[in-house]
């Protein structure tokens, strides 16, 4: 039962900290694990999570600039930071409604 809450405490955190990560991490409609197959989380990841992993989980220039799901719009575009301008410090993104999953 312990190690249970902890996976499930150790699962929050980690979404939580990665959300905050990225520009709109909070407020792609629908998603509650931004970055994996499976909508909450674990498991295998979509090409944003590879691509965000490669990247050591920091938003930059290339993988904002990089269109991981193939739609036509960079991660950018699709997280409301189109300008690649967003950074940890300012928090603030280009736009926050109408954003969508990068992939």
């Amino acid at each position: 039962v312990v190690a249970a809450l902890l996976t499930i405490t150790t699962s929050t955190n980690a979404h939580e900290m990665y959300v905050s990560m990225i520009p709109n991490g909070a407020n792609v409609p629908g998603v509650e694990a931004l970055g994996h197959v499976n909508p909450n989380g674990d498991g295998t990841l979509t090409g944003f999570g590879e691509d965000f992993a490669s990247a050591f989980y920091v938003w930059t220039k290339e993988l904002c600039n990089k269109d991981s799901d193939g739609d036509g719009q960079t991660n950018g575009q699709e997280l409301g930071d189109p300008c690649c301008e967003w950074d940890l410090l300012s928090l603030n993104a280009t736009w926050t409604e109408g954003v969508s999953h990068p992939g």
